[in-house]
C-alpha cells in the first residue's frame, strides 16, 4: 500500500539524524541543508498547487524536491564539502540511496523509478530531451523550487552577515570586482553560466543572476519577485558599469515574464 507524504517526511527527518555531530560547526552545515530540503519542499508544493497536475504526477514531484538532497549528507560526510565538482555528483548518489535505502518500497514501479530520477536530474544543467513528460514536468516543479530556496542562503552570505563560509560558497575566490568574463557575457545573452566555469563569488553571484532566464512556471517568478530575493542578490553585485547591464538585462526579462501579474497588482 502506497504510503503518504508524512511518511517520507518522517523518513527524511530520521535519515538525517544519523549523520548528527558532536561538532556544533559541522552540524550547522547539515542543518543547513536539511531546512533548505523543507523549505524546497514548501516552494515545490506552492508551485504544483497552480498547476493541472495529475495526482501520480503532483506525489512524484513533491517527493522529489523532499528528497532531492538526500545525497548531500553522505556527500558531507565522506568529502566534507558541497561541491560536487569536488566531491561526486549529490543528485545520483542521491538517486542511488533511494535505491538501496529501499524507501519507496511501497509504491508502483512507476512512482519508484520516476523520483529516483528526479532526483537524479535536478542538478542537470539541461535536461535530456528523451525523458517523459510527466518526469520532465515533476523535475521542473523541483529545479525551480530549489533556486528559489538557494536565493536568501547565498545572498546572506554574500553579504557577509557573519554566515559567510567557503562550504556554501565553494572556496571560491571573493575578489570584491573580479569575474569571469564568459560569465557576464552568458547573462548579458540569457544563458546559463556554469558551475564548473566559476572562478570568482561574483560568478556565483551572475550565476543566481542567470537564473531568472530558465525558472519555467509563471509562479516561480511571482515568488521569487514578491520575495524580493533578485533585488537582494542584485545589489550584491560590484559598482560596475558592465554589472548595471547585467541588472538591466535580469529586471527586464522579470518584468516581461511577470507582465500580467504586476499589471494585476497594480
Amino acid at each position: 500500500m502506497a504510503q503518504d507524504i508524512a511518511f517520507y517526511k518522517d523518513w527524511f527527518a530520521q535519515y538525517v539524524a544519523g549523520y548528527a555531530q558532536e561538532d556544533i560547526e559541522t552540524q550547522r552545515y547539515l542543518d543547513l541543508k536539511r531546512d533548505h530540503t523543507l523549505r524546497v519542499f514548501e516552494n515545490a508544493s506552492l508551485i504544483a498547487e497552480t498547476l493541472p497536475l495529475p495526482e501520480q504526477t503532483l506525489k512524484i514531484a513533491l517527493l522529489g524536491a523532499l528528497f532531492h538532497d538526500v545525497g548531500r549528507f553522505e556527500q558531507f560526510s565522506l568529502y566534507h564539502t558541497y561541491s560536487d565538482r569536488d566531491s561526486v555528483n549529490h543528485g545520483y548518489l542521491g538517486s542511488r540511496i533511494l535505491r538501496s535505502e529501499n524507501v519507496l518500497a511501497e509504491e508502483k514501479k512507476e512512482i519508484r523509478q520516476s523520483v529516483r530520477a528526479v532526483v537524479a536530474l535536478h542538478n542537470r544543467l539541461v535536461l535530456p530531451r528523451a525523458i517523459p513528460q510527466h518526469i520532465r514536468e515533476a523535475t521542473n516543479i523541483v529545479r525551480d523550487s530549489d533556486k528559489l530556496d538557494i536565493f536568501p542562503i547565498l545572498v546572506a552570505n554574500f553579504i557577509h552577515d557573519g554566515s559567510k563560509n567557503d562550504v556554501v560558497t565553494m572556496g571560491l575566490q571573493d575578489c570584491p570586482s573580479a569575474y569571469s568574463p564568459n560569465a557576464l557575457s552568458n547573462v548579458l545573452n540569457g544563458e546559463s553560466v556554469r558551475y564548473a566555469e566559476m572562478q570568482y563569488v561574483n560568478d556565483f553571484k551572475l550565476l543566481l543572476s542567470s537564473w531568472v532566464f530558465n525558472l519555467e512556471f509563471s509562479t516561480s517568478m511571482q515568488i521569487l519577485y514578491k520575495r524580493g530575493y533578485m533585488e537582494s542578490l542584485l545589489d550584491t553585485l560590484p559598482d560596475l558599469p558592465e554589472m548595471k547591464k547585467v541588472k538591466h538585462a535580469v529586471r527586464n526579462e522579470m518584468q516581461r515574464v511577470l507582465a500580467g501579474y504586476l499589471s494585476e497588482e497594480e
